[in-house]
């Protein structure tokens, strides 16, 4: 099935002009093919006898799926209906068994594990952040008896209130919010389904050409698509006094 345009998913056949066994040549228009744009003449690109007919008029494929089967000489005939009843017995290629999850699989590599940082013995001089050197200057701490605990020795602010001896302010826990009222079950309610209704006597089902079917489908999308509509005044004093001046004209 060719895509014959940027937009076609599948094709519908109309009619076909070359029947089984019947030799064609390049060129040659073979079928007619129903897009979603417009229905168009389909030529075939090798010289050669259609073998098989996959697809008959009136039904439906996908793009890129096989129609027909073009054998190149009476010879070849036998393999292409062969071929073909390969195609529609849909027998599925034995596959190779796959691998277990453990063994297709290799194990995840294990992640790094951070090392802790070693504290900077008393009595050297650490890098301090600016927050513990504003609180050794307010406590009047020596910042060089002061062990760093941050990172490769830093010293913190907490380092600083530990060695003045203040005591950490206690976290306070935050308050857990209100649960939103959960609607019980009972209120809410089902979305109707579409009835099904049921046969007219006499009436029959015509199913959608391509072009109704995108049509239909561009429509359905539509609703999706905010609208926005925007409103005026117009002053058409002077307009209404031309048409009163007209009309007296007429009469």
């Amino acid at each position: 099935m060719p895509a014959l345009s940027s937009t076609m998913t599948e094709g519908k056949i109309v009619s076909w002009a070359a029947a089984e066994g019947d030799r064609v040549a390049k060129g040659d228009a073979v079928v007619v093919v129903e897009s979603d744009k417009a229905d168009m003449d389909v030529e075939t690109f090798y010289d050669g006898i259609v073998a098989v007919v996959l697809v008959p008029a009136g039904e439906s494929a996908p793009v890129g799926a096989p129609i027909a089967l073009l054998a190149e000489s009476e010879e070849d005939v036998a393999l292409a209906v062969a071929q073909a009843q390969a195609l529609s017995s849909g027998q599925p290629q034995q596959e190779a068994p796959a691998l277990s999850d453990a063994a297709a699989s290799p194990p995840p590599p294990a992640a790094p594990v951070a090392a802790a940082p070693a504290p900077v013995a008393a009595g050297t001089k650490g890098v301090a952040t600016p927050q513990a050197k504003k609180l050794a200057k307010q406590h009047r701490v020596d910042l060089a008896k002061v062990t760093g605990t941050g990172q490769f020795g830093r010293i913190t602010p907490a380092d600083v209130e530990a060695a003045a001896g203040i005591q950490p302010k206690p976290k306070v826990a935050p308050t857990p919010a209100a649960a939103a009222p959960v609607a019980a079950a009972s209120s809410v309610r089902a979305v109707p389904q579409a009835a099904v209704l049921p046969p007219v006597p006499g009436a029959t089902v015509v199913p959608f050409t391509a072009m109704q079917a995108a049509v239909s489908k561009n429509m359905v999308e539509s609703l999706s698509v905010p609208a926005f509509r925007v409103g005026y005044p117009i002053l058409t004093d002077k307009l209404d006094a031309l048409y009163e001046k007209v009309l007296h004209l007429e009469s």
